[in-house]
């Protein structure tokens, strides 16, 4: 049987409210890091994103999960991959 929520279908427009969610977060997140790398805001954001990227690959799949990722404006190398979060 197939699981209908890795193969759900995902547009244009579902692609661009993932990305515009994923970049306020990104923006809160670097934020709180330029403020305090190791406060529990800073944990706090970042956590917020892993579980968004996570919930977007679970969700729309992992295709999807690679759009909203390349999308990101900025290569930040202080998120952990997915293979790092798990």
């Amino acid at each position: 049987m197939r699981n209908i929520l890795t193969e759900a279908h995902f547009d244009a427009e579902t692609i661009e409210r993932l990305e515009e969610q994923s970049g306020l977060l990104r923006k809160k997140y670097e934020a709180e890091f330029a403020k305090d790398p190791s406060s529990p805001a800073t944990e706090s954001n970042r956590s917020n994103m892993i579980a968004l990227r996570h919930s977007i690959r679970q969700i729309y799949g992992k295709a999807a999960g690679l759009e909203v990722d390349n999308s990101s404006d900025s290569a930040d190398h202080t998120l952990p991959t997915d293979d790092q979060a798990r």
